[in-house]
């Protein structure tokens, strides 16, 4: 039985960023288990920050930190770090992060900001996704189980340059949405639930992707045949793997509401 743990430990997940680094979900699992974990560059973990003093003292180099608990009024402080790359907001309890404090972030105009982990982040809206358009140097947004619509997925594809969106999870996503992210034209890596589609419209969904290279569609429902599907992928050179569960629910942090 896997247990989880605050903030410490990391697990691979199954859609891998153009640089190679897996999403992860913290998880601790007992030796007893004897499973070896395969880690892919996964790098330092971020530095958590919860407050104006941790900002004060951190140094001005960091380029990966966890804020899931910093209050808004703090979070232009986070100036200091101009060579910030990677920022996780993502917590098990779902309510700390919201749309003004990606607002403020955006405010900020960091220039090599590429990814945001938003995993579990329940308040987020497409007004988060608006403000996060305006932060040009992003290609890396993981949003399971945000409040985003179809507008958000919008949104994303056509004011930005994304190369890895994950939006399994989302109940206010829809075809018409993924249908959007699908026709990007810069996306390579995608997840998504198929808990609102048919089999039909998850074969046309890998039907219409113009440079997806990996596609992970997650299923808890078990009503796709994932031999046509992986098959489908196979035929335009993408590799598309259909899961039973998302990182939300081997967390046990979902249950298919908001």
């Amino acid at each position: 039985m896997l247990s989880i743990m605050s903030r410490q430990m990391v697990m691979e997940n199954p859609i891998v960023g153009p640089d190679f680094k897996r999403l992860f979900v913290r998880i601790i699992m007992p030796a007893s288990v004897g499973i070896a974990l395969t880690c892919v560059a996964a790098g330092p973990y971020p530095e958590p920050l919860s407050n104006s003093g941790e900002i004060r003292r951190a140094q001005p180099t960091l380029d990966s930190i966890d804020i899931w608990n910093l209050p808004l009024a703090d979070i232009p402080l986070l100036s200091k770090f101009q060579g910030l790359k990677r920022i996780s907001l993502w917590s098990e309890e779902g309510t700390s992060a919201t749309d003004a404090k990606l607002k403020a972030l955006s405010d900020i105009g960091f220039t090599n900001l590429n990814y945001i982990n938003l995993n579990n982040c329940r308040l987020i809206t497409d007004k988060g996704i608006e403000a996060l358009s305006h932060v040009r140097s992003l290609t890396q947004l993981t949003l399971e189980g945000t409040s985003i619509t179809d507008q958000g997925c919008v949104i994303m594809a056509s004011t930005m340059s994304l190369e890895m969106v994950n939006v399994a999870n989302c109940p206010g996503v829809t075809v018409k949405g993924l249908d959007a992210l699908a026709r990007s034209t810069g996306l390579k890596y995608f997840s998504f639930s198929s808990d609102k589609l048919t089999h039909e419209e998850v074969l046309s969904l890998i039907d219409s992707f113009k440079n997806v290279k990996r596609c992970e569609v997650v299923d808890t429902e078990h009503k796709l045949d994932s031999a046509v599907i992986s098959a489908k992928g196979k035929a335009r050179g993408i590799h598309v793997s259909v899961r039973p569960t998302g990182a939300l629910q081997e967390m046990k942090l979902y249950d298919g509401k908001l």
